[in-house]
């Protein structure tokens, strides 16, 4: 009955106000998450970007121990099964080698896509921010309809523009 009501007085419509408070959850949850994930994405992005050997070693350390790991595996495997002439120094040197320009190769790969990444995420929050407020625009634009539909609403713009029109506007 109280909807009933509710609907000839201001216009309310229970559905539109369940997707109007629905569509807020998923905002809000939305939102939540993906400013944490894009904080997140932004400041490893900022990181790399910012060249500090420290952070990078940090943010790449799986990845840099994986390598290293086989690295030292190489090494191992040469030192036991390797013949002992010069030629096990120059292999072991050449390991090493490719080891840091992986790991190198690895950075500069990163590096160079970081600001691509930044922008797009920039890009990407904009536009969901735009597209949040036309939504929320168009939500109250409904409910203003609603309410100016409605009995109520009806009684209120029937006089006021009778009052208008007395005064002479």
């Amino acid at each position: 009955m109280g909807s009933f009501l509710s609907g000839i007085f201001d216009g309310a419509n229970p559905i539109l106000g369940n997707d109007m408070k629905n569509a807020g959850n998923v905002m809000n949850f939305g939102t939540s998450v993906g400013e944490g994930d894009v904080g997140n994405a932004s400041s490893f992005e900022n990181d790399i970007l910012g060249g500090d050997p420290a952070k990078i070693a940090k943010l790449l350390a799986p990845q840099i121990k994986t390598m290293q790991q086989q690295g030292q595996q190489q090494l191992a495997t040469t030192s036991q099964f390797g013949d002992r002439s010069g030629g096990t120094n120059a292999s072991n040197k050449k390991t090493m080698d490719t080891t840091r320009s992986n790991i190198d190769d690895m950075i500069s790969k990163l590096t160079g896509g970081a600001a691509s990444n930044l922008a797009n995420i920039g890009t990407t929050e904009q536009g969901l921010g735009l597209s949040a407020n036309e939504l929320q625009e168009k939500e109250a634009q409904q409910q203003l309809e609603n309410f100016q539909n409605s009995i109520l609403g009806g009684a209120i713009t029937s006089g006021t523009n009778d009052l208008l029109g007395m005064v002479g506007i």
